[in-house]
């Protein structure tokens, strides 16, 4: 089996590329390193520069592809005994949403768009990349496993965001890991027993983690799962799921919770599954998924833009690794007893806002007549109605629910820690982005992007939260002896917050009124609970 399938030109390309990205860079590859896993060798590389080792491109599971698409993810099998890790593998077959999602970004701080490439996409797409210190290791460094966003319809586990040198410095190892998407990793059919193929793969890579980062220097009794947007939704399914017990311990959300407060439920997917194989291969076919498995990869994505438009792709009770609604699972705590550490950022819905604001309109069709007062009330003071709608919508989908989540692990016994990421860039262009959707992402992983205002401020900002991070990580508590300003933990009693600015506070979060009214269980009566047979 070919190991790599992304060409070596291309994909050096595209590293060269994404580093120029990156305010930090990519150092050049100084030395190869090699870890032995049973009979297998591993060739990574090594930066004397940065003292990191990397991994690119580490295969976790068969690739999905043939008759193995639409299948949960098969256990990898080696062909050969030795296998270069040098070069990322292609990202998973998707629509451009993650790269026009960068490049407008991008020109809302003046940069130019066309700076940020889109990969190579590939059906062969299941593989990890680890970032480990490389000096005389320890045993058993903590590991976080990051798994990224891109709402299931875009993202990899190598954009420039997410490369892992920096926090692997601070002696933590870092892993990145793909799953499949759209209609690729969450297609439904009558026909097939399974769903949930993005988030079972995900499952998988946590179970190659457990059984194999031990050889990289990892210790795989001290797991913490981390994802931004849709991934940190992933990661709260996990929490939840049967499947997820014993892969981890603790768990890092950011900008999550929009899953416990959506309606997207089996039969909806089913129904659209029918529609879209009707429309591949016609009516009337009981082959219709052997048939659908036989055509190009990049048929089946052309074709699912229209069958799904307007669809939210999103993990579905299936009996078996999703077994109830994520906000039932939640509200009953059937979660596992792990530490968290959640939070949002301040303005995550602006960048989203046209110029047509109707508060009174979301409102509306969101909340209660009496509910709609008592909100109005608390936005009347706010003049500017684009900032009204994002502190709304923010609080809805963002605050509320991971402060709710955070109520129900510090209720279990866990360690719960909360924060609010309020930091804004200098600039006229950056005060009309705001704390946006994502902003921490450049100071979690110390990659702050050319495009980027960066000041000593913000690399400083960087550092703490990269120390807070990583403490977590190790301990299960940000706080160390040295990272300061000292961060309280949350309980349901004080909810304090920490807010991550250039001076850094804590106290109540300032949407707390918000989340009196806008409470996710609101949403369970509307949910389905059948569990799918």
């Amino acid at each position: 089996m070919k190991f790599l399938r992304s060409n070596f030109f291309s994909s050096f390309t595209y590293m060269a590329t994404a580093c120029l990205l990156a305010l930090t860079g990519c150092n050049p590859i100084d030395n190869e390193v090699k870890v032995k896993l049973d009979q297998v060798t591993f060739l990574g590389s090594t930066s004397v520069t940065d003292g990191v080792d990397s991994f690119q491109g580490i295969p976790f599971a068969q690739p999905p592809v043939g008759p193995l698409r639409w299948r949960s993810p098969q256990a990898w099998v080696a062909q050969h005994n030795v296998y270069s890790a040098k070069q990322f593998a292609s990202a998973c077959m998707q629509t451009p949403h993650i790269v026009e999602w960068y490049r407008d970004v991008i020109a809302g701080f003046g940069g130019e768009p066309e700076s940020f490439p889109a990969p190579e996409m590939s059906e062969d797409c299941l593989y990890l990349n680890i970032w480990r210190p490389s000096k005389p290791l320890e045993e058993g460094l903590p590991v976080i496993v990051y798994i990224h966003g891109g709402s299931n319809k875009g993202g990899w586990s190598f954009e420039p965001n997410y490369f892992g040198h920096n926090l692997a410095k601070k002696d933590v190892i870092v892993v990145g890991i793909s799953y499949r998407l759209g209609v690729f990793g969450f297609f439904s059919h009558p026909f097939l027993g399974e769903t949930n193929f993005g988030l079972s793969d995900q499952v998988m890579a946590l179970e190659w983690v457990r059984d194999n980062i031990k050889s990289f220097g990892g210790d795989p009794a001290n797991v913490t799962i981390m994802g931004e947007s849709l991934g940190a939704d992933h990661v709260a399914y996990l929490l939840a799921s049967p499947l997820g017990e014993g892969l981890f311990r603790r768990a890092i959300l950011q900008s999550g919770g929009s899953s416990m407060t959506n309606g997207v439920i089996r039969p909806e997917h089913l129904r659209r599954g029918e529609l879209f194989a009707r429309q591949i291969v016609g009516e009337g076919r009981n082959d219709v998924i052997d048939l659908m498995r036989t055509l190009p990869a990049e048929e089946i994505l052309q074709q699912s833009v229209s069958a799904y438009e307007g669809h939210y792709f999103e993990s579905v009770i299936d009996g078996k690794i999703v077994t109830s609604t994520l906000i039932d699972a939640v509200s009953d705590t059937q979660i596992h007893d792990v530490d968290l550490l959640i939070g949002s950022n301040d303005d995550e819905w602006l960048i989203y806002l046209d110029d047509e604001i109707d508060v009174d309109g979301w409102l509306k069709e969101t909340v209660s007549p009496e509910e709609s007062r008592k909100l109005k009330g608390l936005v009347n003071g706010v003049s500017d109605s684009r900032r009204q709608m994002d502190l709304l919508i923010t609080a809805n989908l963002f605050v509320c629910p991971s402060l709710f989540l955070a109520d129900k692990v510090s209720s279990q016994g866990g360690q719960a820690w909360v924060y609010s990421f309020t930091r804004k860039r200098i600039g006229e262009l950056a005060a009309s982005m705001g704390s946006y959707h994502g902003a921490e992402l450049p100071y979690v992983f110390g990659t702050h992007d050319d495009w980027l205002p960066t000041t000593d401020d913000d690399r400083k900002l960087s550092e703490i939260i990269q120390n807070y991070w990583v403490s977590f990580a190790r301990t299960g508590n940000p706080n160390s002896p040295d990272n300061t300003p000292v961060w309280p933990a949350y309980n349901k009693n004080t909810k304090l917050t920490q807010v991550l600015d250039k001076n850094i506070s804590n106290g109540r979060h300032t949407s707390s009124a918000f989340c009196e009214i806008l409470t996710p269980t609101r949403y369970a009566s509307s949910m389905e609970k059948e569990i799918y047979d």
